[in-house]
């Protein structure tokens, strides 16, 4: 059980039988597409023990991968829901303040309640933010009814901004559109991708990744479910208004381990998909028998 789960558990009240009530109201609300805010505090606990590890662990990835090491100072978290976003990048960066934008107040409510209470040092902001390190849309740029102008005006006052979506071939589409808006405007693409050329996957791939989430005995009772994981796929983009040398490219897909060889699927900085195939005879086997999926890679590791 991690720690935002021991406290709504523990300080909130906890009661099974209408968390679980209040998370079968919230799926017949996605299935519908509609957009779902929180009735009570049983739908906050219903998402704290069901989607908040997965988008949080989603979140630690991305900000070991690309934002450790920068100096982040402020954060625009916009949809921030319960504050998510927020919270994982607070594991990383001391002193941080951040402007929280949600339409639901009671998870903007709750966001601040959290954040409040274990990064009790930080500052949460209640005006709108002027200029900020970095700004973050995680799985929430969807719900702006014009997401441009949305995009715009983050960018026009951030560092550094970091999209993640779910990973679909629905939400990578978008993020290629979001892409080539981006890139119109100057940003510098830092990530996924190593080139700013026309994407080279084929019609049926999609870019995405995925991370383990090990589940807890109440998000196994919530979701009907017995495995003690699930995996969560998710697509991404960062930006930034420097530019950034380009590795060799990114490991697109799991790597292959076979008895004595293992197979790569890399997008290159030239814009192209290769496959090699890395035999243990090679001096960088075992380095790269450690590389992970989403990892980039660099001329020398191949």
């Amino acid at each position: 059980m991690n720690f935002l789960q021991t406290f709504v558990q523990h300080e909130l009240g906890w009661h099974p039988s209408d968390v679980k009530k209040a998370y079968q109201e919230l799926q017949l609300g996605y299935r519908a597409g509609q957009r779902v805010g929180y009735a009570n505090i049983e739908q906050i606990q219903a998402y704290v023990f069901t989607r908040f590890p997965a988008t949080y662990r989603v979140c630690l990835k991305l900000i070991e991968q690309h934002l450790n090491g920068l100096n982040i100072q402020s954060v625009l978290d916009w949809g921030c829901g319960i504050g998510t976003a927020s919270l994982a990048l607070s594991e990383h960066f001391e002193q941080l303040e951040y402007y929280l934008v949600e339409q639901d107040p009671r998870a903007r409510a709750y966001a601040v309640q959290f954040l409040k209470h274990f990064y009790a040092h930080n500052i949460v902001h209640e005006d709108a933010a002027s200029s900020v390190d970095l700004t973050v849309f995680s799985y929430s740029l969807s719900e702006a009814p014009d997401w441009q102008h949305v995009l715009d005006a983050a960018w026009g006052k951030t560092k550094y901004l970091l999209i993640i979506e779910p990973g679909t071939t629905v939400h990578f589409k978008k993020l290629l559109t979001i892409r080539d808006h981006m890139l119109a405007k100057g940003a510098n693409l830092w990530a996924p991708c190593c080139h700013k050329k026309t994407c080279p996957l084929k019609a049926d791939d999609w870019c995405h990744f995925a991370v383990n989430v090990p589940r807890s005995k109440e998000h196994r009772m919530l979701k009907g479910g017995a495995r003690g994981f699930e995996q969560e796929a998710y697509s991404y983009m960062l930006f930034s208004k420097e530019p950034k040398d380009v590795n060799f490219g990114r490991l697109v897909a799991p790597p292959r381990i076979h008895g004595g060889h293992m197979d790569l699927k890399i997008c290159t900085a030239n814009a192209e998909i290769i496959t090699p195939t890395v035999g243990k005879s090679s001096d960088n086997y075992k380095a790269l028998k450690k590389s992970e999926w989403g990892d980039s890679l660099t001329h020398e590791s191949l």
